[in-house]
């Protein structure tokens, strides 16, 4: 329909589809989770906010900064509006829905409006003075970066869209030049120049509120990806005080089977590394296991804040907890059942008590290196390799620095091997081998022929195929590594800050315009390099679910240096333009929470995996104690089994896969006595 239009808007429109729909086209799945209707109550939101914000400066006499200020919400709620969210994201620039032009309007108008303001003399002026003496290279090479890594390239690569993945890239990063214009014209008008500090106690409090509200609406307080279901089967059964559950009825097994949940030897277990899972039991015996990962986030965010204070200083302090609070990548971990929450709570705890203890006197600096070394430990437990990388550059740094002696090192390794040394006995609890564990045990049944392993070769990685475009080669290789490296940087680009004209910007600021370091910064770096380097070695990453959660280890490393960046940023404004800084990168902060993050929950996590409450709401209203519920669906059966007591225990449902009628019979005489309810699609 589109290529028969006649004159410049039919090629124009022609043109866009062959730039952003190619691999939608070449791979048949669904592009958002949310409805149109949910889209259009969701730009209409915006769209209220956005008068909010003018009549804000209006009745401050600051109309033209309040025109910017809304475009810049309501520009970049626009090009959320023609990303598509799912997977790899990437423009979706056709004329259905109608909306779509709307939104190309929108962008037109801020293209207008900020062209006009630059263009007065005042705008020349503000440009003279942001730009002086950067040099042009150095622009056009960010402005590079900004577009390159404005998509991913894996999908683009998986299906031969080469020419679209160049135009993307084009389109891309013209929106982001608009974008980044606006800021530039809003130091060019009359404007607020001064806000009052925010404490950094209300910003931990904020950061666990919108991560709870996250988690009780758009995650719905289910499970999103079978990592979660295992760890909080595992966590039930930590909470009933034992190791595993017993093993189901072997008619029964085929209905509860479920990807990272194992039968072997007797033991009904989950695999993966467990330290979360003791963690999470906590919710689990108060009821409410989704409240963790909210609580932890906020304490993540105090912890951040402090660290940063006591080895650079306030300013950064705030700008970095500021970041943080309002990171739509931390907020939407911290809604999850995931594991990297409580890993970066373990990391600053430990890194906060050293730094605590380079302070203090000797026998409290002893004990505080103590706590580190447990933290540390129990980060391994956790997330085993991260625990390595982080642990033993930090005990490299203490070895160096040894503010109290070799004491200190001491009461560190002790912490260290005291909490570390569950892992083993975990390990050995359940496989039977201290060095071997359940994840590596299960997978080295489910995938005979390859190995989930580091390094490059054919059998490394899934089975050939069996992962599509999230492994998109056989084995592993450099070239797959490369890609994958790629795929990370872009998925960051998007996901750490909200920004949608690129979330790195500050930090290639802090390397094109060479800011200098301090001490701590360059740790930050050698610990971010450490653990992006590792993960090259590593056939995935991971970034489809909640951005490149593998590297969120490195969360702290990331926003101090995007905080450097802005640093970087504000010695080379002049004196004049210091405060309006901090309110312009207040409002990109604002317009994260308020845009990415609800169209986050809006058009991706709210149904994501194919996981919905729906069937733990059908349980609700159906009286369904001690019943056997034989679910079929469309969604992830997930849905359905994460309900399950591990146990089965008499007097509570058991939440089983419909396997049909022959096999329903031989469970239904497995478990007698039982009441059979049928749900779901089947009902």
């Amino acid at each position: 329909m589109i290529a028969q239009k006649n004159g410049w808007q039919g090629h124009w429109l022609a043109l866009a589809v062959c730039a952003c729909a190619g691999p939608a086209w070449a791979a048949d799945a669904p592009v958002t989770n949310a409805t149109l209707a949910e889209l259009r109550l969701w730009f209409m939101v915006m769209a209220a906010a956005t008068v909010v914000l003018i009549g804000v400066f209006w009745s401050r006499g600051l109309p033209l900064f309040g025109a910017l200020a809304a475009l810049v919400l309501l520009g970049s709620s626009a090009r959320l509006w023609l990303t598509q969210p799912l997977w790899f994201p990437r423009l979706e620039i056709v004329a259905d829905p109608p909306e779509n032009l709307i939104m190309l309007l929108i962008l037109a108008a801020q293209a207008v409006l900020t062209g006009v303001v630059l263009m007065r003399p005042a705008g020349r002026e503000a440009v003279r003075g942001l730009f002086a003496g950067a040099g042009i290279i150095r622009l056009f090479l960010l402005m590079g970066l900004v577009a390159v890594f404005c998509l991913s390239a894996t999908p683009y690569v998986a299906y031969g869209y080469y020419t679209a993945f160049g135009l993307q890239i084009g389109v891309g990063g013209a929106l982001s030049l608009v974008q980044m214009a606006t800021l530039v014209a809003m130091f060019a008008v009359a404007g607020p120049d001064r806000i009052p500090r925010i404490p950094v106690a209300a910003l931990a409090v904020f950061a666990t509120v919108v991560s709870a509200v996250l988690a009780w609406t758009a995650f719905d307080r289910v499970p999103h990806v079978e990592d979660e279901l295992a760890y909080l089967f595992q966590a039930r059964t930590f909470a009933a005080g034992t190791l595993w559950a017993p093993v189901p009825p072997e008619a029964a097994q085929p209905a509860l089977e479920y990807y990272l949940l194992e039968v072997h030897d007797g033991k009904w277990i989950s695999v993966p590394a467990q330290g979360w899972a003791i963690v999470l039991s906590l919710g689990v015996l108060i009821g409410v296991p989704w409240v963790i990962n909210p609580i932890l986030t906020g304490i993540s965010v105090w912890l951040a804040h402090d660290i940063v204070r006591r080895t650079i200083s306030r300013e950064r302090a705030d700008m970095v907890a500021l970041l943080m609070a309002t990171s739509p990548w931390v907020l939407a971990v911290g809604a999850t059942l995931m594991t990297h929450s409580v890993m970066l709570v373990a990391v600053l705890l430990a890194w906060w008590c050293l730094i605590r203890a380079g302070e203090g006197v000797a026998r409290r600096a002893i004990l505080l290196a103590f706590i580190a070394g447990l933290a540390l430990g129990w980060s391994f437990v956790t997330r085993p390799l991260d625990a390595l990388i982080v642990g033993g550059l930090t005990g490299l740094w203490l070895l160096r620095r040894l503010p109290g002696g070799i004491g200190q090192v001491l009461a560190c390794a002790v912490g260290g091997v005291l909490s570390g040394s569950v892992f083993l006995l975990l390990n050995y609890g359940t496989t039977g081998d201290i060095l071997l564990t359940p994840q590596s045990d299960y997978l080295s049944r489910l995938w005979p022929d390859t190995k989930n392993a580091f390094g490059f070769g054919p059998n490394v990685g899934p089975p050939a195929t069996s992962w599509g475009a999230l492994d998109i080669w056989v084995g592993h290789s450099p070239a797959e590594g490369l890609l994958n490296l790629i795929n990370g940087i872009a998925s960051l680009n998007l996901e750490l800050l909200g920004w949608t004209f690129g979330s790195l910007v500050p930090i290639w600021i802090v390397f094109i315009w060479r800011k200098r370091l301090t001490g701590f910064d360059r740790a930050m770096l050698v610990i971010l390099v450490a653990l992006v380097g590792v993960l090259f070695f590593y056939w995935f990453t991971g970034t489809f679910y909640l951005g490149p959660r593998y590297w969120h280890t490195a969360l702290l490393p990331f926003l101090v240096l995007s905080a450097a960046g802005i640093e970087a940023v504000k010695d080379r404004l002049p004196d004049q333009y210091h405060g309006r800084l901090h309110c312009i990168i207040l409002l990109l902060c604002a317009v994260s929470v308020v845009s990415f993050t609800s169209w986050r929950g809006v058009s991706k996590y709210d149904g994501y995996g194919g996981f919905t409450g729906d069937i733990r709401r059908q349980a609700q209203a159906a009286e369904l104690s001690n019943a056997l519920v034989f679910v079929a669906t469309n969604a992830n059966i997930g849905s359905a089994l994460y309900l399950n007591d591990p146990f089965l225990p008499e007097g509570k449902p058991i939440f089983l896969r419909d396997m049909g009628p022959e096999q329903n019979a031989a469970i239904i005489a497995a478990f007698p006595g039982r009441k059979v309810v049928y749900l779901g699609d089947s009902e």
